[in-house]
């Protein structure tokens, strides 16, 4: 018998943890960039038409966790419209029968103080234990009798308080929206193409030195060929100038790969530990957590996408 009872007091406990479990996605973003190759540092241009190719597995993937992220959130804010999940409250053991025989029972103290100036008064000089003493004689004439056991109320921790999650997304978050980070890069790509620029100028100039030739009435121009020489020369310069920026750019993406990692890491292992909230209530910090995981995605996929664009920038270059 008492081993039944403990098995349906486990299984209640077990439903209700459920119900109130706040699930975030399993996806490991620290551990994803691990797995994604580095960037190219040189362009293959036999396949300068498949930059994003060698990306789309891991994009896939990080496309499929946010989905995951937001089908919870959107379970979430079904059940709890205004973004906060009421406290559980323990059931009453107060009956219906019980809760009149009490209101009358106050509503008939109240008259006969407010009525009985004498009684007020005598009620008001008595000692506290008196006065808890008077009125649980007059309960007990209603047929109420004071409550026995432990006292119904609610003595488990509030949940979400045992980790400091506001703490740890906040810190996520700012550095994750802090973009001076992108500076170096900016500079980077901003030098190079002056350096195209160079080049640009560099072929107009030597085209416009080249002799000219007459073509009668259709007018005169450059010697094609001297021109297609000049143009396969700039080609070669502009290809030399985007291999430098690769082969420059590259260290430089692993190292802010390194640095979301390097970011995250509290906060994922946070979701690990508390097995991504299958059994886990984060209380009132579920929207920020969820939130800031939902960022944890974007920002990987803004980090990938971001070297696919420089790849692509620089394919470019590759010619026909």
């Amino acid at each position: 018998m008492k081993k039944m009872k403990f098995l349906t007091l486990l299984i209640a406990v077990l439903a209700v943890t459920h119900l109130r479990a706040q699930q975030v996605s399993t996806a490991d973003m620290v551990a994803l960039l691990n797995k994604v190759p580095p960037p190219a540092s040189q362009l293959n241009c036999a396949l300068k038409n498949a930059s994003a190719q060698p990306y789309q597995t891991w994009l896939e993937k990080i496309e499929k966790a946010g989905e995951e992220n937001q089908r919870y959130q959107m379970a979430f804010y079904q059940k709890n419209p205004m973004g906060v999940q009421p406290a559980s409250k323990p059931a009453s053991r107060v009956s219906a029968e019980q809760q009149s025989a009490m209101n009358a029972a106050t509503s008939e103290f109240t008259q006969k103080m407010l009525s009985d100036p004498a009684f007020a008064q005598k009620f008001a000089a008595m000692s506290e234990q008196e006065q808890q003493t008077y009125l649980a004689e007059m309960l007990a004439d209603k047929g109420i009798r004071p409550a026995t056991g432990a006292p119904n109320v609610e003595t488990a921790p509030v949940p979400g308080t045992d980790v400091e999650w506001a703490e740890m997304c906040t810190t996520y978050t700012q550095s994750a929206t802090n973009l001076d980070r992108w500076q170096t890069q900016t500079a980077i790509q901003q030098r190079y193409e002056q350096k195209h620029q160079e080049v640009r100028d560099w072929e107009q100039q030597a085209i416009d030195r080249l002799p000219m030739f007459s073509y009668g009435e259709y007018g005169h121009d450059h010697d094609p060929e001297q021109v297609k020489a000049v143009r396969k020369q700039a080609s070669e310069k502009h290809l030399a100038l985007a291999n430098a920026m690769l082969n420059e750019l590259t260290p430089l993406c692993m190292a802010y790969r390194k640095d979301a990692q390097k970011r995250m890491a509290a906060l994922t292992e946070a979701f690990k530990k508390v097995g991504h909230g299958e059994k886990y209530n984060f209380g009132v910090h579920y929207p920020t957590v969820s939130g800031a995981q939902s960022m944890m995605f974007q920002e990987v996929y803004n980090l990938l996408k971001n070297e696919i664009s420089l790849m692509e920038s620089a394919a470019q270059w590759c010619g026909e």
